[in-house]
């Protein structure tokens, strides 16, 4: 097994998975760097640090409750948490 992924894969499918997984655990890290938000704080835009795809980055986040859109200031990568 290579990296947690069971043999007979492509290079080509390994590096998708990788790739999946890097921003599976952006996300996460996203997501806990706003679990003790209040109630206030939906709906406002604000800067949380955290570990990115692209590396150590200060990323703009808006939590709604539908989901949490996101916005890295160093790579430019956005998304939505949740939804």
């Amino acid at each position: 097994m290579q990296n947690g992924y069971e043999d007979g894969y492509s290079d080509y499918e390994l590096d998708f998975f990788q790739a999946v997984d890097r921003n599976t655990m952006a996300e996460q890290a996203i997501f806990d760097a706003l679990m003790d938000i209040n109630d206030d704080q939906y709906y406002t835009l604000f800067e949380v640090n955290v570990e990115h795809t692209c590396g150590p980055a200060k990323v703009q986040v808006f939590p709604e409750r539908a989901g949490t859109l996101y916005r890295c200031l160093h790579c430019n990568v956005a998304g939505v948490i949740g939804g």
